[in-house]
């Protein structure tokens, strides 16, 4: 059993990191700084619509579902959230 729990946990968990690689696209900057502050206030928000704008919204909708559900059932959501978007806006000055 704890096998299962275990391997339950790791699909979650590469689930979560592969739907965030796939939503951290490269903005341009303005839409990166957009993005950031509404990550800080309305979770997930700001990384649609950058993912919007690089023409990845499925992407971009599946990482705003999951960070806001993180964020109701545990606050993990908008810490990631925040995390996202200073990746975006860094990603965008490179």
């Amino acid at each position: 059993m704890a096998a299962r729990v275990t391997a339950a946990c790791k699909s979650v968990v590469d689930f979560l990191q592969n739907t965030h690689t796939n939503a951290l696209c490269k903005a341009k900057k303005p839409v990166a700084m957009v993005a950031l502050v509404l990550n800080v206030f309305l979770p997930g928000v700001g990384t649609f619509i950058a993912c919007v704008t690089c023409e990845k919204a499925m992407d971009g909708l599946i990482c705003l579902a999951m960070m806001w559900l993180m964020c109701f059932v545990f606050l993990v959501g908008w810490v990631w959230s925040i995390v996202h978007g200073v990746q975006l806006l860094m990603r965008s000055m490179s």
